[in-house]
């Protein structure tokens, strides 16, 4: 097969469509490195493919499995499989090349009932599979992108469907977010929940669900269009910020972490959080204005908001997995009107994941140690979540079609 595959990646064909349900791509493939190869970034939307970076170690997730690289090594590990490549991955300008080969072969022979590989033109085919049950969706619940009939549980989570969750790493670019009193090297905001975002990315990936972020480098993403991420072919959106206090004498004390989802605020310290991460909206360019502000547009789009009891829920199984790790405490589930969560159309939380006032949560914010164990955590209570979902969905759907 490796014979045949080196013949027909020698073509001079210099790109590969990718045809699914969803339309048709053409991704161009690149010769740099002497085998054909294709940017991982370019194969993201058009096969829902997500990409966890750890050191030299690639971790992708395409259609519920997971593919394990080694930059510089020529072959790849699903499950217990190992599949030998043609060529090597690797990164160049901050873009993972992907071989060819992997697309050619180690896809459809490892997941042959899902993907179909034609050599001329080259292609690869997304197989159409059933869909769920009509109907079959709770009121209030996400939409379990993507599923299909219901297979053998996942070993790691037990989930038997397909999920994809948004995750939105707080701040960016010129919003630097709180100034982080507490962390060391000239740490912001930004850079703690885009750190702890991406190892919860890979968190996931690594459990079988597929991961999106709305931002991977240090740019700034408009609040409105955050949970404009999370689309049909999304379940869940997951905020990630690090909270603080107003200067003063007991700045310091407060310590712990907090999950909110999306309603009007209750007490003074929940608009006070609110507000806070509200104010990214200076940093936007074409910012609304009128006479209610961002605030009414908030509340007014309360009232369609239809994932509150799913977002609450949601909220309540993430908490309850962070405050186990977290040194600072539980400040439990809160509620407050966040410009980031009104648009995601699915469950939709933040979490606050500590204080940067506090010398405790901010040398744990800033550890590597602190920030793997809040990523698993988060994704804990995520599965926890998505179970009762599925827990869910058998109770609804119809007994019949045996």
């Amino acid at each position: 097969m490796i014979g045949l595959l080196l013949v027909t990646l020698a073509s001079p064909s210099q790109a590969v469509v990718i045809a699914t349900p969803r339309g048709h791509t053409t991704i161009p493939v690149t010769t740099e490195r002497g085998q054909a190869a294709v940017a991982a970034s370019r194969l993201a939307a058009p096969l829902e493919l997500t990409v966890a970076l750890d050191g030299p170690r690639a971790t992708v997730g395409l259609g519920g499995a997971v593919f394990v690289f080694q930059l510089g090594a020529p072959f790849v590990r699903v499950g217990g499989v190992v599949c030998a490549l043609v060529g090597e991955p690797y990164l160049t300008r901050d873009t993972l090349f992907l071989p060819l080969s992997w697309l050619a072969d180690c896809v459809p022979r490892t997941m042959g009932a899902r993907y179909r590989w034609d050599p001329v033109p080259p292609r690869l085919e997304e197989l159409p599979v059933a869909g769920p049950v009509a109907g079959a969706r709770p009121a209030g619940a996400p939409s379990a992108a993507g599923t299909a009939h219901a297979a053998a549980p996942n070993p790691l989570t037990g989930l038997r469907l397909r999920h994809v969750v948004v995750i939105d790493p707080g701040h960016g670019g010129v919003d630097p977010g709180n100034p982080g009193r507490y962390f060391p090297d000239g740490l912001v905001e930004k850079d703690i929940t885009l750190a702890i975002a991406r190892l919860l990315r890979a968190e996931l990936v690594r459990r079988g669900i597929g991961a999106l972020l709305t931002r991977a480098t240090d740019t700034l993403i408009d609040l409105a269009d955050r949970g404009a991420f999370c689309r049909a072919e999304c379940d869940l959106f997951i905020s990630i910020h690090v909270n603080s206090m107003p200067a003063g004498r007991r700045a310091d004390r407060a310590s712990g972490a907090e999950t909110y989802f999306l309603s009007d605020a209750k007490t003074e310290d929940q608009e006070r959080v609110a507000k806070m991460e509200n104010e990214v909206i200076r940093f936007e360019t074409g910012a609304p204005s009128g006479a209610t502000g961002p605030l009414g547009y908030i509340l007014r789009d309360l009232q369609l908001n239809e994932y509150l009891r799913e977002s609450a829920q949601l909220a309540a199984l993430v908490q309850d997995s962070v405050a186990k790790v977290h040194p600072g405490g539980d400040h439990g589930v809160q509620q407050a009107a966040f410009m980031v969560l009104t648009t995601a159309r699915r469950p939709a939380i933040l979490v606050e994941t500590g204080f940067a006032t506090n010398r405790t949560d901010g040398a744990f914010l800033a550890s590597s140690l602190g920030q793997h164990k809040l990523a698993s955590a988060i994704a804990e209570g995520i599965v926890a979540y998505l179970l009762e979902f599925e827990r869910k969905l058998a109770v609804v759907a119809p007994a019949g079609g045996r």
